[in-house]
């Protein structure tokens, strides 16, 4: 008899922790698909992994973009829509290269999983933020990502989809409150470009430079006539005008700056002293 009572609450547990452990592997399945696919644009989102209110506030924004982009056309104006600029689904609006499922918390029917991120081609590596998910008729869906760093333009994605489709948003106009005159909006790693007229981001440009640690990164610009060049680094932006073909100098009071192009290589650095500051990887 005692075996018999011993043995009971033993299945118990075991059924208990079956059921949990079967909860948990269907929480981090669907984030780790929907990461697994999605191409950083909040556009193409798999809505099957998503809430349905998670679902209507996209919808709501792509709406507002439309509408945007419509009244721009109308007015025949050189201003940029009304948009919601890089990857909403995580802080880091650069986007990540890869990423690695964390811990699950479990509440009923509502979990929260910590995502490990990385970018390989941007300035921050790694980060972390904690993606929610909810049971919705049976089935678990992304409903937030709440945003751990301080990178982010608000506080998780529900946050910024809806202050870009309720605020009255201007031609130009990025998601954030952190752009500059010219609508660059800088947490997304946005600058403005003189020659391209424009705001660009450096780590996007094709020609990248880096530091002899490969720890900061410089990016190059060319004018349509490639007579100037324009360079953007953890030292400010610099405009430097052709002296040669692939070299380039601008004048500045502490002595100017060189980009120049020898070996096959790009280098960028201080006419002072000859010194290369950043220079393209070797291929």
């Amino acid at each position: 008899m005692k075996t018999k009572i011993l043995f009971f609450p033993l299945i118990v547990i075991t059924l208990l922790f079956s059921c949990n452990n079967s909860q948990s592997n269907g929480i981090t399945k669907v984030v780790n698909t929907f990461y697994k696919y999605y191409k950083g644009k909040y556009v193409g989102a798999d809505k099957g992994l998503l809430s349905a209110s998670l679902a209507v506030l996209i919808d709501k924004a792509l709406e507002k973009e439309a509408a945007s982009a419509a009244e721009v056309r109308a007015s025949k104006s050189t201003d940029k829509p009304a948009t919601i600029d890089g990857d909403i689904f995580t802080s880091q609006h650069e986007g990540y290269t890869g990423f690695k499922i964390g811990e699950t918390k479990v509440e009923g029917d509502k979990a929260v999983v910590t995502v490990e991120f990385t970018n390989k081609n941007a300035n921050v590596k790694t980060w972390k933020d904690d993606i929610v998910v909810i049971k919705e008729n049976g089935a678990w869906k992304i409903d937030n990502v709440n945003y751990k760093g301080d990178a982010g333009a608000g506080k998780n994605i529900k946050a910024v989809l809806t202050q870009f489709s309720s605020a009255s948003a201007a031609p130009g106009m990025m998601v954030g409150g952190d752009s500059d005159a010219h609508g660059c909006k800088a947490s997304a790693g946005y600058t403005w470009s003189v020659l391209k007229k424009n705001c660009i981001r450096a780590f996007e440009l094709p020609l990248k430079l880096s530091n002899p640690s490969g720890s900061t990164m410089a990016g190059v610009a060319f004018s349509e006539d490639k007579k100037q060049a324009e360079v953007f680094a953890k030292e400010g932006s610099f405009i430097l005008t052709q002296k040669a073909e692939n070299s380039y100098t601008s004048t500045t009071p502490d002595g100017g700056m060189f980009l120049k192009k020898g070996n096959g290589i790009w280098e960028f650095g201080t006419l002072k002293d000859g010194k290369a500051l950043y220079a393209e990887r070797k291929k």
